[in-house]
């Protein structure tokens, strides 16, 4: 986990024998259509390029019955 973590990956949630891991953000539409709204949609473009270059990864990390460490890729 600790591999994870020195590479920006947040825990998002944990429990005694899994933790979930998340990298990414998601965009705050309702802040970008505010700044749009005022920069007399100049802004758009901005909003635009960060919606479509932002994504969110998430893994599970969980501890089998025999102590090994299994990575399963979630939904973003």
């Amino acid at each position: 986990m600790s591999q994870y973590v020195s590479t920006g990956w947040r825990v998002e949630s944990r429990s005694p024998t899994q933790a979930v891991l998340v990298r990414g953000q998601r965009v705050n539409h309702v802040l970008h259509a505010i700044l749009t709204l005022f920069t007399c949609l100049l802004w758009g473009i901005v909003w635009i390029a960060l919606a479509a270059g932002s994504r969110v990864e998430r893994v599970a990390l969980m501890v089998g019955h025999n102590g090994e460490v299994q990575v399963v890729q979630g939904p973003g």
